[in-house]
């Protein structure tokens, strides 16, 4: 005799996965740039201190739980340039800073400075080359 009782269950499974990866699929552009936006918005906003000649670095989706950033700049306390990794959690959409990572570790550059980079790549001044990318 055949057990029928499971076959609502299994028929439902494929059906409810499809649905729960529904969200993920369906994020449209606009809805991407407003989770860019109010990450950039609440990292600058838990910034200690302003930063001089600021970049900010969004990484496009973050992680299934956290978006992550990073800012750049040149601080006043520090009498340097430095950089902050901004964790912010999508569920509370609150933000919290490491301290200030020294440049010596980690380096932001803008778009500008990128594409100056690159064209000297294609020269061939050398992959490493990254003069002027302050």
């Amino acid at each position: 005799m055949t057990d029928f009782s499971l076959r609502p269950l299994l028929l439902a499974l494929p059906l409810a996965a499809a649905l729960g990866a529904a969200p993920a699929l369906a994020s449209s552009d606009e809805a991407w740039a407003a989770f860019k936006a109010d990450v950039e918005a609440k990292c600058v906003a838990a910034l200690p201190e302003k930063l001089k000649n600021q970049t900010v670095f969004v990484d496009e989706t973050g992680t299934e739980a956290y978006g992550v950033a990073l800012i750049a700049g040149r601080s006043a306390s520090e009498k340097a340039r430095v950089t902050f990794a901004c964790v912010y959690d999508k569920q509370a959409k609150t933000a919290q800073l490491t301290g200030p990572i020294g440049r010596e570790f980690v380096r932001v550059i803008t778009d500008k400075q990128r594409a100056a980079m690159e064209e000297r790549r294609k020269a061939g001044a050398g992959a490493d080359d990254d003069n002027g990318a302050e």
